[in-house]
Formats: C-alpha cells, sequence, structure tokens
C-alpha cells in the first residue's frame, strides 16, 4: 500500500490526466505535499457588486453536456466529505453529465497548499468548475481570482472564501449565525441556568466556517439570556483524531473547573468524547458541538454527549453539484435573485451572504438537534445515518381545512393556490375546504371553525393562527379527536395543540431583515421609526418585532430609534389611518415599518397621498403587485416576502401526511414535497416548545427588481 502511494505521489500529473480520461466518477488520490502557495491574503479589493437576476423563471439545467468538475474537500479520509461525494455523483448521474467528476484532495498536512494547488491547476486540465470547501482562508483567493479568469467556476461548500474574491457563489450548509445560537443553546440546556465555564474545540484557525460560527457564538453569548455560560479558551485539532483528543485532554488540565468542551467539528467531537469517556471524565466535563450521528450515538446514550446537532453532507454535495453545473454550463448566470431547480432537493435562490461583507450564498438547511430520544431513529435507519426521507402515498382520503386568519386577504388566496396545487398533484379523494372568519370575528371565528373540524369528518386542519394561545384548548380538543393542526404563517405560541408550524422564514432573520432595511433606507445617521403591525395576538408578527427589537441592541443600529409600535388589525382604512396617527404624534418620524401586506400597503397609501413620501418612507413586508408603484416612486424604497403559493403547497403536503398518518410529526423526519424537494421536521427554535418545519427564502425587493 505504502509503494503504491509513492508512485501516486511521483506520478501525480499523470494520474489526473487519467481520471479526466476517465467515463464514470472515481475517487482521487491525495495532492502533492509540496505547492507554490501564498502565505499571506491578497491585497484587499472590492468584490463585485452582486448583480440583479435575469427576468425569468426558475432555471432547470440541460442534462447531458460534457463538462468535468472537480469536488475538492479540505482533506480526504473524513466522513462527512465522503458522504457529500456521495451526494455529488448523485447528481453527477442525475444530469446525465457526460464530463468527468473527480473526487480529489489534499492531506491534512498540506491542506493549504494542496488545495491551492489543485485550484491553480484546475484550468489547464481541462476543468470547468471546482468545488471548494475552503480550509485556506483568504490564501486561496488570488488562485480562486485566476481560476475564474481562465473560465474556471468555483463554487464553495461547507467553508467559504472569507472576501468572497474569485468566489461564484457560497453553498451554505445552514445559516452562519443560527449556528451560534444552536451551539449557544445547547451549551445553555446541559450546563443549566447556573452556567459555568466551557471551551471550544475547533478544526484549524484557516477554517472559514468554523471561525464565523465561532464568532456568531461569542456574539449570542453576550444577550442577558446567557450571561453564567464563561468561554473560557478556543483551541484547535487541525481535524485530527489525535490530535484533538490530547487537546480536549489539555483543556480539562488547564481549567479545574471546565464543564463543557463545545466542538463545531465532526472530528474533534468524536475526539472530545472519546477522551472524557477514556479518563472517565464524563461526569465532570460534558461534549457537544458537530458530529455524525453514527459516530456520537454512544456517547450521547451514555451521557457523555447529552446534544449535538448536524445537517445532511449527502444533500450538501448533491445541492452543490447542481448549482456548479448550472454555471459551468452557462445555464445559471450567478446572480444575486436567480432561482434553479435541484433535483430532488427542489427550488433554491441565490442571494446575497448576510455573514460577509461581499459574496453570494445558497442556503441548503436545516438543522437537527441528536439527543438520546432520537438519535437510534437515525442510525438504525437504512441509510445509515440520516433517515431517507418518506415519499407521501398519493390517493388517500382526508378532508382537510385551509384556515387563513380572515377571508379577504391576498396572499391567503395565494396560499390556497397552493394548496390545490398540492391537493390535485396527491389526489386525495377528500375535500380542501378553505374557509375563515370575517376580519372582524377572526379570533372567535377560528376557534369555532377549529372546534367543530372533528364533528365535521375532517383530519387535518391547516391553521394561520390569529389568536394567539386564546386558541390552544380549542387545537388541543380537536388533536384529541383525532385532527392534525398544522399551523403555517403564524404558529400557536405554547403549541398546545400544535402538531408542527410551517415557518415561511426564520422568524431571527426576520428581525435582522426588517433591521437592515431600516438602516439601508435611514442610512447611518438613523432616526426616528414605528412599527404598524397586524393585531396584538398575531404570533409571527410579535415574533418578527421581538427580533427586530433584539437585532437593534447591536451597536450597527445604534442609530435607529423605534418610538412606537401601533396596530391596525389588517384592515387597510384601520392601517391607513394609524400610519397617518403616528406622523402627528411622532414630528421627527423618518420610516414605518410595517411587516404585514396589509399595513405596509395602507402605509405607502397615506404617504402618497397627503404628500409626505420624501419626509417618511415605509418598508416592510409587502406584496410586489401591490407594492411596485410606491417602490418605483421612492415612498417604499425596499420590502421584502415570501412565496405565499409555496407556503400553502408545503403545508398541504405535511399536513396530508400526517393526516394520513404516513408521517409522524416526529423532530428529524424527513419528507418529499412535491416540486419543493425535501423538508426536515426540527425544533422551533424561536419557541420554548413546538416542532417546526423551516421553508424559506426572503426576497428583498426595490426599483430593480419589483417589477421582474
Amino acid at each position: 500500500m505504502q509503494a503504491t502511494k509513492r508512485y501516486l505521489f511521483v506520478a501525480m500529473t499523470l494520474m489526473i490526466a487519467l481520471l479526466l480520461a476517465a467515463c464514470t466518477p472515481q475517487a482521487q488520490t491525495p495532492a502533492p505535499t509540496a505547492a507554490p502557495a501564498p502565505t499571506t491574503a491578497p491585497a484587499p479589493t472590492s468584490a463585485p457588486a452582486p448583480t440583479t437576476a435575469p427576468t425569468g423563471g426558475i432555471v432547470s439545467a440541460t442534462p447531458g453536456l460534457d463538462i468535468n468538475m472537480i469536488l475538492l474537500p479540505k482533506f480526504l479520509g473524513i466522513a462527512v466529505f465522503d458522504q457529500a461525494y456521495e451526494g455529488a455523483k448523485e447528481a453527477h448521474a442525475e444530469l446525465g453529465n457526460k464530463g468527468n467528476l473527480i473526487f480529489t484532495g489534499p492531506t491534512a498536512e498540506n491542506s493549504v497548499a494542496g488545495q491551492i494547488e489543485t485550484l491553480t491547476n484546475a484550468a489547464t486540465q481541462g476543468v470547468k468548475a471546482v468545488m471548494l470547501s475552503n480550509n485556506a482562508g483568504d490564501q486561496i483567493a488570488a488562485a480562486a481570482q485566476a481560476a475564474q479568469a481562465a473560465g474556471v467556476k468555483v463554487v464553495t461548500w461547507d467553508s467559504p472564501i472569507p472576501s468572497a474574491q474569485g468566489e461564484s457563489v457560497f453553498v451554505a450548509q445552514v445559516d452562519f449565525n443560527e449556528t451560534g445560537r444552536v451551539m449557544a443553546d445547547m451549551a445553555l440546556s446541559i450546563l443549566g441556568p447556573q452556567g459555568g465555564e466551557f471551551a471550544i474545540l475547533s478544526a484549524s484557525p484557516d477554517a472559514a466556517n468554523q471561525n464565523a460560527w465561532i464568532a456568531a457564538m461569542k456574539q449570542v453569548l453576550t444577550e442577558p439570556k446567557y450571561a453564567n455560560l464563561k468561554l473560557v479558551d478556543t483551541v484547535y485539532g487541525n481535524d485530527q483524531s489525535e490530535e484533538s483528543y490530547n487537546q480536549a485532554l489539555a483543556l480539562v488540565d488547564k481549567y479545574p473547573n471546565l464543564k463543557l468542551i463545545m466542538a463545531p467539528t465532526t472530528v474533534g467531537i468524536a475526539a472530545a468524547a472519546k477522551a472524557m469517556t477514556d479518563e472517565g471524565l464524563c461526569d465532570k466535563v460534558k461534549v457537544s458541538g458537530l458530529g455524525l450521528p453514527s459516530e456520537m450515538v454512544s456517547y450521547t446514550l451514555s451521557g457523555c454527549a447529552p446534544q449535538f446537532a448536524l445537517w445532511s453532507f449527502k444533500d450538501l454535495g448533491y445541492l452543490t453539484y447542481y448549482l456548479a453545473y448550472g454555471l459551468a454550463t452557462g445555464q445559471l448566470q450567478g446572480v444575486e435573485g436567480e432561482r434553479f431547480n435541484a433535483g430532488r432537493m427542489g427550488t433554491y435562490t441565490i442571494e446575497k451572504d448576510p455573514t460577509r461583507p461581499n459574496g453570494l450564498r445558497v442556503l441548503m438547511g436545516p438543522f437537527t438537534v441528536y439527543t438520546a430520544e432520537n438519535i437510534l431513529q437515525e442510525v438504525e435507519a437504512p441509510s445509515g445515518t440520516v433517515r431517507d426521507p418518506i415519499t407521501l402515498r398519493a390517493g388517500q382520503r382526508a378532508d382537510m381545512i385551509l384556515l387563513p386568519k380572515f377571508l379577504g386577504i391576498a396572499v391567503f388566496d395565494q396560499a390556497y393556490e397552493g394548496a390545490k396545487e398540492a391537493h390535485a398533484e396527491l389526489g386525495n379523494k377528500g375535500n380542501l375546504i378553505f374557509t375563515g372568519p370575517t376580519a372582524e370575528n377572526s379570533v372567535a371565528g377560528q376557534i369555532e371553525t377549529l372546534t367543530n373540524a372533528a364533528t365535521q369528518g375532517v383530519k387535518a386542519v391547516m391553521l394561520s393562527n390569529n389568536a394567539g394561545d386564546q386558541i390552544a384548548a380549542a387545537a388541543q380538543a380537536a388533536q384529541a379527536a383525532g385532527v392534525k393542526v398544522v399551523t403555517w404563517d403564524s404558529p400557536i405560541p405554547s403549541a398546545q395543540g400544535e402538531s408542527v408550524f410551517v415557518a415561511q422564514v426564520d422568524f431571527n432573520e426576520t428581525g435582522r431583515v426588517m433591521a437592515d432595511m431600516a438602516l439601508s433606507i435611514l442610512g447611518p445617521q438613523g432616526g426616528e421609526f414605528a412599527i404598524l403591525s397586524a393585531s396584538p395576538d398575531a404570533a409571527n408578527q410579535n415574533a418578527w418585532i421581538a427580533a427586530m427589537k433584539q437585532v437593534l441592541t447591536e451597536p450597527k443600529y445604534a442609530n435607529l430609534k423605534l418610538v412606537d409600535t401601533v396596530y391596525g388589525n389588517d384592515q387597510s382604512e384601520e392601517s391607513y389611518n394609524q400610519a397617518l396617527a403616528l406622523v402627528d404624534k411622532y414630528p421627527n418620524l423618518k420610516l414605518i415599518m410595517a411587516p404585514t401586506t396589509v399595513g405596509i400597503a395602507a402605509a405607502a397609501k397615506a404617504m402618497t397621498d397627503e404628500g409626505l413620501c420624501d419626509k417618511v418612507k415605509v418598508s416592510g413586508l409587502g406584496l410586489p403587485s401591490e407594492m411596485a408603484s410606491y417602490t418605483l416612486s421612492g415612498c417604499a424604497p425596499q420590502f421584502a416576502l415570501w412565496s405565499f403559493k409555496d407556503l400553502g403547497y408545503l403545508t398541504y403536503y405535511l399536513a396530508y401526511g400526517l393526516a394520513t398518518g404516513q408521517l409522524q410529526g416526529v423532530e428529524g423526519e424527513r419528507f418529499n414535497a412535491g416540486r419543493m424537494g425535501t423538508y426536515t421536521i426540527e425544533k422551533d427554535p424561536t419557541r420554548p416548545n413546538g416542532l417546526r418545519v423551516l421553508m424559506g427564502p426572503f426576497t428583498v425587493y426595490t426599483a430593480e427588481n419589483v417589477n421582474k
């Protein structure tokens, strides 16, 4: 074996050439151990500003083209990278690419130089796309820029190029800021409110993903909720088992009061758990972080690693391949707002990466948090580490109700269109009933409909809740009578009586998007602004506003002054009058932020009618069809939204699966949702209890794209 490796080492150039001539995807040996690599980042330059997506629909790649592509992990020999290769191979076969898929990477000891060398040589080997899990920080930027100039598309995955120089798009496994919060929440759950000392065992100092997750966690730790968690050190095991094992033991020796090691790396967490187990330290020091269920099961069941999290690396490799193939074949341009189909995973959108000053991303998601309660469901699954998604059997019979907050709102009509589409696709022999109360009777009307559902033979109610926890008792009674209650758009805050909530976007992200739009409109000098919400009982509105208020505590937003929150009850006239009342009450008001499609349109009309648009701008969440004129006039320079048709479609798939008994509604369960791809039921991080399915993503509309 060693002789063979030495031969391959000497004959690397020949081997790569042979691989490129091969007919099927194949694995490559490690890259050479020496390379002319830059030791410092290239001189900073501004990355090109993202351009607007071209007019058109969702891009479906033309299969059967001839494109050589490289999948380049940080280094070889890591299980998660092998899983990513499995996903890339699946996509390669689906797309019928006549070119070669080459899986190659350096050794761990030569990771930085080896990655730079592979990227440098790609163009001369006829490669059209390199899919890079970057372990070289910005040291690789010059090689990436040269590759791009030579016609090679560089798509990063798992870990991006921090400056985004030379990178087309980054495929983010999860939102990096959310990763920090998930780790902080696991630490708090394990250590309890009394907290204690903990340390981070990371991969390498140059791993952009690890650094971003750690930075996000440190930011979260500044919140009062985490005041008793004391981060004492960050050390690096370079994703090597033995080095990580020794670093874990060194942390215990150095910090006698250490209670937890947080390792955001699959190698590090397994090594740390083994070290604590071998030395009999699990009662004193717990382990958590990001790990593979197959490697962590024994440590979780023993209590040594009570909680850890991860996503599907197979899906990450699959999605990355679809994107890179589209870019390499010229079918995708790689611009903000561009949408594309990714096979079984559904539709994705290229968006601005909010975690870097420059760069674009495609966000995959979501997390699964593993505990002793759910880990065996994963490791005993046929696929080994992640259960195969459930494809629902069509043609079952289940009467189902789509229950919006009230009737007469355009977005709820759009959700009904999506539900009807799914109803037809699944061939449900039962009825889809679209019903709802009037706006004046919303709370009582929703409770009444839910109360009567079981007696009418209904098997599922899809509820956009407008009654807060007032509806919880009716939901619990419905569940007890065999009715599945799936919420969408707006959940039951306590989750009592609710099976799963279909979240249109991450509620915490909604708050940040609104804060960013306010900052963009008002500029760094800031000023006074107010919120015009729907109703005081709307759980979604309240969660978004709370998230925005939390974001506003960050120094970046110090000059934004929120002076009031008022309610228009999602009635046009009432919202119109509330907007004008805000202007009268606050002479220095500069912006009205309305996280409701009715409220934002009413506020924009009020400012326009009264000639106030030069003084007071409007933003929030709105429908492009209703907001286009106000955006083009400059009255509402920016607003955001998601697809309510997709929300209705996804909600129906989930509710049908639950109502027909094909889904159990448990954390970690995966299912296929038709044209939208695969989704996972996860813990809802925005509520103490409850489960969710996260749809996403946002689109931010401006004068440049509102009519496209």
